[in-house]
């Protein structure tokens, strides 16, 4: 058994164990929209699907795709931040960002790193590793992502429910669409959301029994109004996805378990 980069648990995602994988999920994003052109890395960003992305020191972290490390999402900025090494030590700082950077949960401009800190630019987060890490392939599925005349990332996937029914979601910027046959439904952005953190989770593991996403794993992935979101914000949200989801016959889209979570029933294109 080989264990999770950062815990005794086994690999189950990339480099991860499930928990520390799940534990930096973020909606919105795949594997594919990360890579990195850095040459000769000496040290590594491991993102939610356990695949390294080689830094170096003056590695620069954004957007645009021609910096050394793209991350392609519509809350990173063009140049969002640097890897320094210096002194046999790590340090991120953030190039003046939209919406920041943080380590460990806290805003930062600056910040010396250790191993395994969580690293996060703008609504994506990393683990920084101090060595360099074999590459490995990102996780191939049918949810893809695509950029929108507003630059937004837009995501999308087909779906086929334990009934056999043939699901398409479609992102858009506000939310999103869920069509089956000639019928569809419009889902709020946090709707949306949900569905989208199920189908990237199930695509990510080989185990459906590993699909399951915790309730506190879902509210910290979405963005709830309320800053203490618990299970019960959590259970409403899946309540009024599922109600949609009846009106044209696929409540059984998603499956629960107490004390387990929430996971994607049906199967990913």
């Amino acid at each position: 058994m080989v264990s999770c980069l950062l815990c005794s648990s086994p690999r189950s995602i990339g480099v991860l164990c499930t928990s520390h994988g799940v534990a930096i999920a973020s909606p919105g994003i795949t594997s594919e929209q990360i890579f990195s052109r850095v040459q000769s890395p000496v040290a590594t960003l491991v993102d939610a699907w356990g695949v390294a992305h080689g830094i170096a020191d003056g590695t620069k972290i954004g957007r645009d795709p021609r910096v050394d490390v793209a991350v392609l999402h519509a809350s990173v900025s063009s140049e969002h931040a640097t890897m320094k090494h210096a002194d046999n030590h790590w340090h991120i700082a953030d190039n003046s960002s939209r919406n920041g950077t943080e380590v460990e949960g806290n805003r930062i401009t600056d910040f010396q790193l250790t191993s395994g800190n969580t690293i996060r630019l703008g609504d994506v987060k990393f683990y920084f590793w101090p060595e360099a890490m074999a590459k490995i392939d990102p996780p191939r599925g049918s949810g893809r992502t695509a950029p929108t005349r507003r630059d937004e990332l837009v995501f999308s996937a087909k779906v086929t429910t334990p009934r056999g029914h043939l699901l398409d979601l479609r992102q858009r910027v506000d939310g999103g669409v869920l069509r089956i046959g000639e019928s569809s439904i419009e889902l709020a952005a946090m709707e949306f959301g949900l569905l989208q953190l199920l189908v990237e989770r199930r695509r990510t593991v080989t185990d459906p029994e590993l699909a399951y996403v915790a309730w506190h794993e879902i509210a910290d992935a979405l963005s709830f109004r309320s800053v203490q979101a618990d299970s019960e914000n959590v259970r409403e949200l899946v309540h009024r996805v599922r109600r949609k989801l009846a009106s044209v016959h696929a409540d059984d889209l998603i499956e629960s378990k107490r004390g387990v979570g929430y996971r994607l029933a049906g199967e990913p294109g």
